[in-house]
């Protein structure tokens, strides 16, 4: 095991990158650290093996609002039955429309709570992915972590953030390899992009690549000879995965250089400004889609809540969000906000596209993979959890049967609520973490009704 800036990783898959010939004679020189765990998955999908299963976790602040993700024309007041209902034959609420081409895979599930994350405060820290209140230090494992345990990859769980200064490098409020054991989240998405396909490199292949601090200049001969021997299907594989590279190059000429092969519509993060938060934001949404697409890793913790109090005056919002967040009772309250939801529904679809434009096995990476959109403090800027909207993209290999459903459970303490925490197990679950608890319980609400996984998703 070696230490970098995501953290402990495991070389071990990089360690048969040496021989001549790892696909179909393909051979790998000084950019195999890199390149190296996309072919060997080229390698294991031709030898018949399953894809990684992948799990991108985004939160954001402010609260998820119930009423920006609900259906048109069903209600948002608890009801005594479950709510099921096919996503094809319902129409999305504006705020998250952006979501439209991915219907047939996005599953929204509503009236969880997650009351033992505490309530008030601006958001639950911890508590978000933790099953305990946020208002102690990491008491335990967060879910993100439990769930990256029972699949091993090169980094274990890649950390990114978003803060509201461009200047903030790193945040460790959400995320928790074990009881007092946070993990660093990156916020720079240089530094992270850097770390990330940087850290694997090693003798003078690593200080090469240190030196020059540019991945594409340091491997481009080898990317384009690999190109040349790959099948024609695995050459479309490649381009896509490394369009996010290209994507990330800090200077504009680079990316002229290999225009051929950037995918039309694509945003052009080489021309990020490092001081524009949707930019950054943009970024780090790219990034997240390349960790998992490389293979890197298979759980991707994407923490945007530092920007619950950002003023985003990019959207003509005339105030901050901690101020929008207690402007409850005034009607342009939605207006101010929506255009903020669109975006972040926007950085979903991104990702989501991204995945789903690269092919593995039957189907794509997207199918493969579950972006669980959430934010940190539940339904609202003081969230009080007694409901905790989830946002559901991808297929997780057909081991959860979120996809293309609406889901509403029972309202708080009904007969038939169930909570985050039930979620999570069927997160564990799906993964091949079979264990029957997670955390701590709700102390207001029966055992039996947190009691093992959310049945109701499982395949």
């Amino acid at each position: 095991m070696k230490r970098g800036l995501f953290g402990t990783f495991d070389p071990s898959p990089l360690r048969n990158l040496g021989r001549r010939s790892v696909l179909k004679g393909v051979t790998l020189g000084a950019g195999a650290a890199v390149l190296g765990p996309f072919v060997n998955g080229l390698e294991a999908e031709a030898a018949g093996e399953d894809p990684p299963l992948r799990i991108i976790f985004l939160l954001t602040g402010n609260g998820l609002w119930p009423h920006h993700v609900q259906p048109t024309g069903i209600g948002l007041k608890p009801t005594a039955e479950l709510i099921d209902r096919p996503m094809a034959e319902l129409h999305l609420p504006p705020q998250i429309a952006r979501l439209e081409p991915f219907k047939r895979q996005l599953g929204i599930i509503q009236k969880l709570s997650h009351k033992i994350a505490g309530s008030g405060d601006h958001g639950k820290k911890f508590g978000a992915l933790g099953c305990f209140n946020w208002r102690r230090e990491a008491l335990g494992q967060t879910v993100d972590h439990a769930v990256a345990k029972a699949q091993a990859a090169i980094f274990s769980v890649v950390g990114l953030g978003v803060a509201p200064s461009a200047e903030t490098v790193f945040v460790s409020n959400a995320s928790a390899i074990g009881p007092k054991r946070p993990l660093s989240v990156v916020c720079d998405h240089e530094v992270a992009f850097n770390a990330l396909f940087g850290s694997t490199a090693e003798g003078n292949a690593g200080r090469l690549f240190n030196a020059r601090n540019n991945l594409l200049d340091f491997i481009r001969d080898d990317i384009n000879r690999v190109r040349r021997e790959l099948p024609a299907m695995d050459k479309e594989k490649l381009d896509i995965y490394l369009d996010t590279f290209e994507q990330m190059r800090a200077r504009n000429d680079k990316l002229v250089a290999v225009k051929d092969r950037l995918v039309e519509g694509r945003p052009d993060l080489g021309r990020l400004r490092k001081d524009d938060t949707p930019d950054r934001f943009a970024a780090q949404a790219a990034l997240a889609a390349a960790a998992v697409a490389s293979r890197l890793t298979n759980v991707v913790h994407f923490d945007a809540s530092g920007l619950a109090s950002y003023h985003w005056k990019e959207f003509g919002v005339p105030m901050d969000g901690h101020a929008v967040g207690h402007a409850t009772g005034n009607p342009k309250r939605d207006e101010w906000w929506t255009p903020v939801r669109d975006f972040e529904a926007s950085q979903v679809a991104d990702m989501a596209r991204r995945l789903s434009v690269i092919k593995e096995g039957n189907g794509t990476a997207l199918d493969n993979t579950l972006i669980v959109w959430m934010s940190d403090s539940g339904e609202e800027h003081h969230g009080l959890c007694g409901e905790w909207p989830l946002v559901l993209v991808g297929g997780l290999g057909g081991r959860l049967k979120t996809a293309g459903r609406f889901l509403q459970f029972p309202g708080y303490g009904k007969p038939g609520h169930r909570t985050i925490r039930n979620f999570y197990l069927a997160l564990l679950r799906a993964v091949g973490d079979g264990r029957e608890t997670f955390g701590q319980l709700d102390p207001a609400l029966p055992a039996e009704m947190q009691a093992g996984p959310l049945t109701e998703i499982l395949a």
